[in-house]
């Protein structure tokens, strides 16, 4: 009985997901979106317990217009994304290992920082949050593997004052990355998102706030 409800209710959000991308008055962002210059960050992520937060770190990385999502490979049926259905179409996003997601990031020359409670995390609102950029989250429950936390520059934790010792992941790095993407943003003044971009498109003028 769960897993046909289950079953049911991605069907319906896969629907109504569909059903959003059709738009009468859409001044052809949907084209133009490809092109658009994204954010140098990519998110990492280590297994997750909780397949739903694959969709929910698609989801985080499209509405901050993030380069990139590697998502580890999962060995149960497949992906979940009823998280963010809609994101895993825009958003561009692989399946790979987190060990060789890191090294390509290092190669790169990205800054790569864990997002994991250590001995060494700072606060990641006091970080210096370097571009390019790669942030890396850990398990729900295990955390971060040593061997891909060695691999990183740094790691940065968000101080907890409440009784649960943790957030889950999804959201965890939803507030990281905002954060990091506001440090972008004090770098690139230029850098325009989508909303402006589909203003523009519509004939008006620029936000007045830079988000």
């Amino acid at each position: 009985m769960r897993a046909r409800r289950l079953r049911n209710l991605a069907r319906l959000q896969t629907e109504a997901a569909l059903a959003a991308r059709v738009s009468f008055d859409d001044p052809g962002l949907r084209a133009a979106y490809p092109s658009l210059e994204r954010t140098p960050i990519r998110l990492i992520a280590c297994p997750v317990v909780k397949d739903i937060n694959q969709g929910g770190l698609l989801r985080v990385a499209d509405a901050f217009r993030l380069e990139g999502v590697d998502l580890a490979p999962t060995s149960r049926e497949g992906a979940d994304l009823r998280g963010g259905v809609s994101a895993g179409r825009w958003q561009p996003h692989r399946w790979i290992a987190p060990l060789d997601a890191v090294r390509e990031s290092r190669a790169a020359g990205r800054q790569v920082v864990a997002l994991t409670f250590d001995a060494d995390a700072m606060p990641y609102d006091r970080f210096d949050w370097r571009f390019p950029l790669a942030i890396v989250v850990g398990e729900e429950v295990y955390g971060m593997h040593s061997e891909v936390r060695a691999l990183c520059d740094a790691s940065v934790a968000i101080p907890m004052y409440g009784m649960v010792e943790s957030l889950n992941v999804a959201t965890g790095a939803a507030i990281v990355v905002a954060t990091a993407f506001r440090r972008f943003l004090e770098t690139r003044p230029d850098f325009a998102p989508a909303r402006n971009a589909s203003r523009r498109l519509l004939g008006l003028p620029d936000a007045d706030f830079p988000l």
